[in-house]
């Protein structure tokens, strides 16, 4: 465990971040990939993209019963003190923190990921697999085995409602999540969100 303070590792870029929601799939992993687009993994979604910059679980059990995400080539960060894994400081649990070296949790590692893409100074954050409903199920990946739990819709609706505290913070937030109970940013379809960042970059070089 090292204590770490974000730096902008995505300074002007647009970075994905890749939840794990019923959603998220492979081929919206490789959409990203292909569009060259940075990105941030959220518990099993490394799975999917072990081509990520980085790989955020807040939960020490998860890095328990996933050791073999120890193979993942990139950055892995934690609230948990977990060996091998980059240390935030949990500074509470609703609101945005400013310091790098800590997030606020919003009750979920999502909400967590986001808070790092805004440290590391990303210029637009695309939001997939945040579904933050059990309405098509669990997870892309099934339900948690134990001991790790599994969210209910309670639970869920709560976390959704924290993400309105990101909204004015600075980058630009698309959700690019079908049917996400996350209705604070404005919504895209990601091959719609990705052909502007492709025309963006185009424009940007001429």
């Amino acid at each position: 465990m090292v204590r770490w303070s974000v730096p902008p590792l995505w300074r002007g870029r647009t970075v994905a971040v890749l939840a794990s929601g019923p959603s998220m799939s492979q081929e919206i992993a490789d959409l990203v990939r292909a569009a060259g687009i940075r990105a941030i993994v959220v518990n099993d979604t490394y799975r999917l993209a072990p081509w990520a910059d980085l790989l955020y679980a807040a939960d020490a059990q998860w890095w328990e019963c996933n050791p073999e995400s120890s193979d993942f080539c990139g950055l892995k960060a934690s609230v948990s003190a977990v060996p091998g894994v980059l240390q935030l400081q949990n500074t509470g649990t609703d609101g945005f923190e400013p310091h790098r070296m800590g997030v606020r949790t919003g009750g979920n590692s999502g909400y967590q990921a986001v808070h790092i893409a805004i440290h590391g100074e990303a210029s637009r954050i695309l939001l997939c697999g945040f579904d933050m409903s059990n309405r098509a199920g669990l997870h892309w990946h099934g339900a948690h085995p134990a001991p790790l739990r599994n969210t209910d819709d309670h639970s869920y609706t709560r976390w959704a409602d924290r993400f309105a505290a990101l909204k004015d913070i600075g980058p630009e937030i698309i959700n690019c999540t079908p049917a996400s109970a996350i209705t604070c940013f404005p919504r895209l379809d990601l091959y719609e969100a990705l052909d502007n960042e492709h025309h963006s970059r185009h424009a940007a070089a001429v």
